[in-house]
């Protein structure tokens, strides 16, 4: 009789014990499966953003990256990447990036992508003229767009 109960107990600690340690395999295989899945949903992110703005994926933070933003109304802000460079960029430049303008967000993914220096990243503050959202460039603003790439 005592070895029965012996033996029923070796059968349940084996059960169980098999039973958790299913359970950690399966905890662990779906945080891989999310990984995967939330990596390659980020690659076809990356992937979609080289095809749309092919352009940006060429800037160089050899001299720095320079960020022109500006805001098209409330809390809704658009911007352009350019290569730094040792002379100030034209009106006629600067203008231009509105044409294809960037979320934050994508530009931060872009930014990422290339593997920018956040050291090398100068944010600046511009007002397109394409732009009916009044606003004014002051040191508030500044601040909030910088923190923007924070």
């Amino acid at each position: 009789m005592y070895i029965k109960s012996f033996a029923a107990v070796i059968t349940a600690v084996l059960v169980f014990s098999s039973c958790a340690a299913g359970a950690e395999d399966t905890a662990e295989s779906s945080a891989a499966e999310t990984t995967v899945s939330s990596t390659a949903s980020n690659n076809a992110e990356i992937d979609a953003l080289r095809e749309k703005y092919p352009e940006y994926f060429e800037i160089s933070d050899f001299k720095g990256i320079e960020i022109y933003i500006w805001q098209t109304a409330e809390d809704e802000y658009y911007c352009g990447l350019m290569s730094g460079t040792n002379r100030n960029k034209t009106d006629e430049e600067i203008h231009a990036l509105a044409e294809k303008p960037l979320t934050v967000d994508e530009a931060k993914a872009i930014l990422d992508a290339v593997g920018a220096d956040m050291d090398s990243i100068f944010v600046i503050p511009v007002i397109q003229p394409n732009s009916d959202y009044q606003y004014e460039i002051d040191e508030e603003f500044t601040d909030r767009v910088n923190a923007l790439f924070r």
